[in-house]
């Protein structure tokens, strides 16, 4: 799950404030997500976004949102704000304007996700494209020619290995989000990401690179 933030010293506190008023968002580099987030933001739904690119990493662009530099961010996973700043959100110094996932995440209920601020069935597909990479996360892949039996053990042992107790502590005392996601979802959301329409493709590649 990733998000757009703004710094509670920020005007932009909701998602109709971002669209309507101008916010400075930090940003890496062409193909980080950053700038992905911020651009789509900006070209698919109209946001009045102003990317900032070229900071080194996450830390840079935190320090400059502590600075009063920037409003806010987008592409930022809410895991990472929670390991690397959880005061942040105890204190409330940041405002989430919107989710950017295909469901919501647990602790922000009251927070919008993209598909609830849509418009058309365009955007939908287009939010679908953008949104497969991150909802696939980190996905382990093999040779379409693997014997069924060595798939379905592969399969099988993610499957196990997510779900064990002692893998699941570790990952709550690294403060890291473990959500397995299901090799047939993962199928599925490929699939769908293929019978994409030629032109929306052209479209959501423009509205990212720009």
């Amino acid at each position: 799950m990733v998000v757009c933030f703004t710094s509670h010293a920020s005007p932009i506190r909701t998602w109709p404030d971002f669209l309507s008023t101008p916010s400075s968002l930090g940003g890496e580099g062409a193909t980080a997500e950053p700038d992905i987030y911020a651009l789509f933001m900006k070209n698919v739904f109209g946001a009045k976004v102003k990317l900032v690119s070229g900071y080194r990493g996450t830390n840079d662009i935190f320090l400059a949102i502590e600075r009063g530099e920037l409003d806010g961010a987008c592409g930022i996973s809410w895991g990472t704000i929670a390991s690397l700043h959880p005061d942040w959100i105890r204190d409330k110094k940041i405002n989430v304007i919107v989710q950017t996932g295909l469901r919501k995440h647990p602790d922000l209920a009251d927070v919008p996700i993209l598909t609830e601020v849509m418009s058309n069935q365009e955007q939908q597909q287009m939010i679908k494209l953008i949104l497969t990479p991150l909802a696939m996360s980190r996905p382990f892949a093999a040779p379409p020619d693997i014997p069924a039996d060595r798939k379905q053990a592969l399969i099988s042992a993610f499957e196990k290995a997510a779900s064990d107790p002692r893998f699941e502590l570790e990952g709550e005392q690294m403060k890291l989000d473990v959500d397995l996601v299901p090799a047939g979802a993962i199928e599925k959301m490929l699939a769908e990401a293929y019978a994409t329409p030629q032109a929306t493709l052209a479209k959501t590649a423009n509205a990212i690179s720009r």
